[in-house]
């Protein structure tokens, strides 16, 4: 038994554990922050004694207003190296192999979502959002499924493809199957399962990323990957927690840390379920917006994006001066409960 069969056959592990296990390539990338100074990742490593003003309440709940506003803070097991996976180092170079092959497990995991919260989880590989998959426009892919799974999935890619590679048709229980696309066009392409209810599937955590790169690639950044989600944990068909990248408030508790003067590019999807649309705001700087597919060029400037369900858009920025940069939706309830964080420049 293979170690994703026997992960699945004990339910055992939690989302910040197997993101360890299952993270991509990005984890082992490092980058030269001046001075000689490497850090193998952005995050603070104890970012808990300044930004994380949290006190318990009635049961141990951490569930209580602090004085930065979110009310839903990660579990105390997960920590900054969570976060690893969702960021590329100015450095960071992609494989110029064009054929590119990829595999994922899809099985059910309980997931722990923020402090002494489990959620039973559809998973890509045991972590949600699932791996990010990064290629170069036009190169050839090649990806296995496996449905670890007693339910139907299936593996369906934003962008454009073979509608024989569509990804629509249900994958049977324990069953496999292989998708042969072209990646393209340039731009950021969530993949998601497509069986109905798609609500469901999708809302229960069976989502993730692909990122097309240009020939030429882009001036080199700070990148980061950001997939907005919420969770119904009372199932009674409304988010109750929210979270960027699987984890309520986790970049509350580890910021992200940049240094000044740099070039910052943030990946951002709406894979939320259940609401119509999120914002993304960024406090105290504005930034330039990529939403057309193809392109590298910025067609609008802003400090606030509008995405519906499934629409991305990459930012790019600079932080001129030294301190802490908030970002969160414009959706206060959202805010509060899980999607605010922070950036900090350094």
């Amino acid at each position: 038994m293979d170690r994703k069969g026997f992960l699945t056959t004990l339910g055992f592990g939690a989302t910040g554990f197997l993101g360890a296990l299952f993270g991509s390539l990005a984890n082992s990338k490092s980058r030269t922050l001046g001075d000689g100074e490497v850090c193998a990742t952005p995050i603070l490593q104890d970012a808990s004694a300044t930004l994380y003003g949290q006190a318990l309440g009635a049961n141990g709940s951490l569930r209580a207003t602090n004085q930065y506003g979110s009310m839903a803070h990660p579990p105390f097991h997960v920590k900054s190296e969570y976060t690893d996976r969702f960021y590329f180092p100015p450095n960071f170079k992609i494989s110029h192999t064009r054929n590119k092959e990829f595999h994922l497990n899809v099985f059910p995991m309980n997931v722990d979502i923020a402090h002494d919260v489990s959620f039973p989880a559809w998973t890509f590989d045991g972590i949600v959002p699932g791996p990010i998959l990064r290629a170069t426009l036009g190169d050839e892919l090649v990806i296995n499924v496996k449905n670890s799974s007693p339910d139907p999935h299936s593996l369906h890619f934003h962008g454009s493809h073979d509608p024989n590679e569509d990804g629509w048709e249900p994958i049977p229980a324990f069953g496999e199957k292989t998708y042969r696309i072209v990646a393209g066009p340039v731009g950021m392409h969530p993949y998601h399962c497509h069986v109905p209810p798609l609500v469901l599937h999708t809302a229960k955590g069976l989502f993730g990323t692909l990122i097309v790169d240009p020939p030429k690639p882009r001036l080199p950044a700070h990148e980061f990957v950001l997939t907005f989600s919420g969770w119904d944990v009372k199932n009674k068909g409304k988010n109750d927690y929210y979270s960027w990248n699987g984890v309520s408030g986790i970049y509350d508790r580890y910021p992200m840390k940049v240094p000044v003067g740099e070039k910052v590019r943030f990946y951002i999807q709406n894979l939320l379920e259940r609401e119509s649309v999120v914002t993304f705001h960024l406090h105290a700087q504005t930034f330039d917006i990529i939403r057309n597919l193809g392109s590298t060029i910025p067609d609008g400037h802003s400090d606030v994006v509008t995405l519906g369900p499934t629409e991305r858009a990459i930012i790019e920025f600079t932080l001129p001066k030294k301190g802490r940069y908030m970002f969160h939706p414009h959706q206060t309830h959202m805010a509060e409960n899980g999607g605010m964080g922070w950036i900090v420049a350094i």
